[in-house]
């Protein structure tokens, strides 16, 4: 290489170095300093998880607002002992997923995560899925591509101020509802051959997905809640061929709602895309019992410092109708 090369590349390397320096000093000042609304952060509920005792969460569980509105941690908490939150967001992405399980992994020892299947069927544009997909993956480690907007409201003295996270979720992220309006149609999972096809961008946060679990040695369950509105056989034929492939269990509860008492007239908020309160007792129960007889989970209900637990168990008590 001539020394006019030389002198280029070395401009170059050194313009990456200040680059990077100002992308990491820059996610350091814009990041949120407090996981509340007034802190700044997005989706409070879903980020709970940083309030939470360190390495105190055992579950994750992640997807769009079926997940939110059809998994009660506390129900979990009551009759299992397991400690879980929902880190779910409204038509949150795969790629989405994945940069909350990253959150979550560096606050909490996580011995499961599950990943709730609906969207994997959520389509965009490829700019879209694709400008999503690089978001969340250097979303996680740079919060400035997340959070670049904040510089308009953030305050100079919250700039160097170090994360101090007091936003305490009681319900550990679930969307509480005691509303009741009933699915009223025909049966919708109506059994076929078919399949429908998952797009190749959520395919590839999949992948990733699925890599970081067996790098951290985490184990995953794919999980498919009640929603007559968004779920269909050939969804699950899709999401099941999937996960054989790559050995992952599916449990989808669309299939022999009966077993666990699940009722649409009575289980659903909002004509059958999102379960009550009811309803999420009911599937969390039976999951519940899936996960007590396949994964050596702790219960905790004996151990003083999780009495916490506890306390939050009886306010959710006092909000829902069960």
């Amino acid at each position: 290489m001539n020394k006019t090369g030389l002198k280029q590349l070395i401009k170059a390397l050194s313009f990456m170095c200040v680059l990077l320096v100002l992308i990491v000093a820059s996610s350091y000042m814009l990041a949120p300093k407090d996981n509340t609304a007034e802190g700044g952060i997005v989706n409070p509920n879903a980020n709970g998880f940083f309030s939470e005792p360190k390495d105190s969460i055992d579950i994750a569980v992640v997807g769009n607002s079926d997940a939110y509105s059809g998994f009660s941690p506390l129900e979990l908490w009551n009759e299992y002992g397991y400690t879980s939150y929902v880190s779910a967001e409204g038509h949150q992405t795969v790629a989405q997923s994945y940069s909350q399980l990253k959150k979550i992994m560096k606050c909490h020892s996580v011995k499961l995560i599950i990943l709730e299947t609906d969207g994997f069927f959520t389509r965009s544009k490829l700019v879209e899925s694709t400008a999503k997909l690089i978001n969340a993956s250097m979303g996680s480690a740079f919060s400035v591509f997340q959070y670049h907007d904040r510089w308009k409201r953030v305050k100079p003295n919250e700039l160097l101020k170090a994360p101090n996270y007091t936003a305490h979720c009681t319900a550990k992220g679930q969307w509480l509802s005691n509303e009741v309006k009933g699915y009223m149609g025909g049966e919708y999972m109506v059994k076929t051959d078919k399949r429908e096809e998952i797009p190749f961008s959520t395919k590839t946060s999949l992948d990733m997905l699925v890599k970081m679990c067996a790098e951290n040695d985490i184990k995953l369950l794919f999980l498919e809640l009640p929603s007559q509105s968004s779920w269909s056989y050939k969804r699950h034929n899709a999401v099941k061929d999937y996960a054989d492939e790559k050995g992952i269990t599916f449990l989808d509860l669309n299939i022999d709602r009966e077993s666990f008492g699940f009722d649409w007239k009575t289980d659903t908020r909002d004509g059958g895309n999102h379960l009550n309160s009811r309803g999420a007792r009911k599937a969390t129960l039976f999951i519940g019992k899936y996960l007590s007889e396949n994964y050596p989970l702790s219960d905790h209900r004996g151990d003083n410092r999780f009495k916490q637990w506890n306390a939050d168990y009886k306010e959710y008590l006092e909000k829902v109708k069960i």
